[in-house]
């Protein structure tokens, strides 16, 4: 008698259940490997729109010029406001480039706000606001739980507004923390430009009539744009 030859049940059934076991191995390795990669995709972007955030926080802060506004109701407001107002970083930057040579100033006013969500710029297109004048708001870092903005001295002290009148006593920096629910506590000092009077000096910093607001000009070729750095949570313990 011949014997057939083959696989009996058995040994299929075993090879079967092998084969399912590597395919469901591989499988989970393939998505285990792409949920990695994904992470990995959506932390790097974060992180990058960390170093923007803080890169334009430079940019921003070291084209500070020492130019008092008006509000909506016609109140002077500093040249630099820390946590005096609706917003608790506002200032009057430079360097606001206009290369089709519109009738209007290449200072700009800025402020740096926390929704209860996310760390927002505000920008005015004008320095002195009437009550009709409208901010353009920019979202530029969402997960934002806390935001804090203190002012440091020469001696290394910190204080929440500034006070003093006369532009030696000015504090030498600001210190912005930004708490978020990816990144924790995250410190960013900046050094703050040399006192110099742009105007006349008022109780509000330079202020002057509307005719001289809108002629100040600065070089079109000055770019305030300083190369990123890594930020992490140890930033705190750098210097200015």
């Amino acid at each position: 008698m011949t014997r057939a030859l083959g696989f009996t049940l058995l040994e299929v059934l075993i090879a079967m259940t092998i084969f399912s076991i590597l395919g469901l191995a591989s499988n989970q390795m393939l998505r285990s490997v792409s949920s990695v990669e994904r992470q990995m995709e959506d932390r790097t972007d974060e992180y990058r729109t960390l170093v923007r955030v803080f890169k334009m926080i430079d940019r921003d802060v070291s084209a500070l010029v020492y130019r008092g506004v008006r509000d909506d109701f016609g109140d002077p407001v500093a040249a630099v406001s820390v946590n005096q107002g609706v917003y608790p970083l506002e200032f009057t930057r430079g360097g606001w480039r206009n290369p089709l040579k519109l009738p209007r100033s290449q200072l700009q006013r800025v402020a740096y706000q926390y929704n209860g969500e996310a760390l927002q710029r505000v920008v005015w297109l004008v320095l002195d606001r009437a009550q009709d004048t409208t901010p353009r708001v920019q979202t530029l870092m969402t997960g934002v739980t806390d935001f804090k903005v203190s002012l440091i001295n020469a001696d290394g002290s910190r204080q929440e507004v500034i006070t003093a009148a006369d532009g030696d006593e000015l504090p030498v920096g600001i210190e912005l923390r930004i708490t978020s629910e990816l990144w924790g506590d995250l410190i960013r000092r900046v050094n703050l430009p040399e006192y110099m009077p742009l105007l006349t000096e008022g109780s509000a910093g330079a202020l002057e009539g509307e005719n001289n607001l809108n002629n100040i000009e600065t070089d079109q070729g000055d770019e305030f744009d300083p190369e990123a750095q890594p930020v992490s949570a140890s930033v705190s313990d750098g210097a200015l």
